[in-house]
């Protein structure tokens, strides 16, 4: 575990983190959140990201804060200049006949929208992309575990989906790049002779992995989704809300635990099995902020395709605004009371969704 760093980012929380889903161009929505989160002095102990959120995850963890809103910018900047207009069917077309049909399902996710972005999704010359990761992330910084990162990926042979952590792994450009191969316009990568990729189009947030690895420490988690549109019965594509909620009711229930432990007689507490079972619990709260960029299924193959300098602007803004309305809500960042184990609150497209 990253050792928590001592000057907290903001009073009340001991531990900041911000969790960043796929979304192809529309990542620029993340960049935009995350340059105001990073002008309001918010500093991140711990950053995840898979797909599009990868790099952003490792810009954020592999540069100083006062360099990571200009490197964010150079970095969407430069990737809408080269990314190609039409798919590489030669290279990931073979990617895909490889993989047998479970993997394949596993990697494209929900069919009808990933076929058609399969289609519509730029190509991006690895070379160059490889290049541009070296020039604006520093990866001895993310090396040195100042910031902790966590990049979600799928072992294309077998289908298993992997963590690559800084706390564990010597993080490089191959990482991240395993991160987003294959559903965003990128071959496989290949790291210590093992077959590595994307878990889909829209990427799946690594939340659950990163929550319940995390030691207990009161905290508030920043979710920013590039896009989720759900409609009814289906739990949307990057299925944050139900991995939020899901999460929600297992933290809850330790929290129920870590009380009921209050109240137990120190001589049972010393018995070995209620020990055990109290050892289940926790005290620490959370205060969960998740920002949905789009919310809307109406051409969403082409937004997530249209890395144009207008829409990278636009998201970039849209990002912004976004979190700022957050940060300006000082319900939303008031530690919730020791009795209430996670408090969610949530943006989609600018409009607040019910309550927490």
């Amino acid at each position: 575990m990253a050792v928590l760093r001592e000057d907290k980012s903001i009073a009340g929380f001991e531990r900041v983190a911000v969790v960043l889903s796929g979304g192809g161009a529309l990542g620029a929505y993340q960049a935009g959140a995350l340059a105001a989160l990073d002008n309001a002095g918010f500093q991140p102990h711990w950053v995840a990201g898979t797909s599009t959120g990868a790099f952003n995850a490792a810009i954020v963890a592999g540069n100083a804060p006062r360099q990571r809103v200009s490197q964010l910018r150079n970095f969407w900047r430069r990737l809408a200049a080269f990314a190609a207009k039409e798919p590489p069917p030669s290279i990931l077309g073979r990617a895909f006949r490889r993989l047998s049909g479970f993997h394949r399902d596993l990697v494209i996710g929900e069919r009808p929208f990933a076929e058609a972005a399969w289609q519509a999704l730029p190509a991006i010359d690895t070379g160059k992309l490889r290049s541009l990761l070296a020039e604006v992330i520093d990866f001895p910084r993310i090396n040195s575990g100042k910031v902790r990162l966590s990049l979600g990926a799928v072992h294309l042979t077998t289908g298993t989906e992997i963590i690559f952590d800084n706390d564990r792994h010597i993080i490089a450009p191959e990482h991240v790049l395993a991160s987003a191969a294959l559903p965003a316009g990128l071959a496989p990568v290949t790291i210590d002779g093992e077959l590595y990729g994307n878990g889909g189009v829209i990427a799946v947030t690594p939340l659950p992995v990163l929550l319940d690895s995390a030691s207990p420490a009161d905290t508030l988690c920043f979710v920013i989704d590039c896009c989720d549109p759900s409609s009814p019965g289906s739990p949307g594509l990057s299925r944050a809300s139900q991995q939020i909620a899901a999460y929600r009711r297992r933290h809850d229930l330790r929290r129920i635990i870590g009380v009921l432990g209050d109240k137990i007689p120190a001589e049972l507490q010393r018995d070995p099995e209620i020990r055990g079972c109290l050892a289940q619990g926790s005290r620490a709260t959370m205060n969960l902020v998740h920002l949905v960029h789009e919310s809307d299924a109406a051409d969403l193959v082409g937004k997530v395709a249209d890395f144009s300098p207008a829409a990278m602007a636009r998201r970039w803004r849209a990002g912004e605004r976004d979190m700022v309305a957050s940060l300006g809500r000082s319900a939303w960042l008031t530690p919730p009371p020791r009795r209430v184990g996670v408090v969610v609150h949530e943006l989609r497209g600018g409009a607040q969704i019910g309550s927490p």
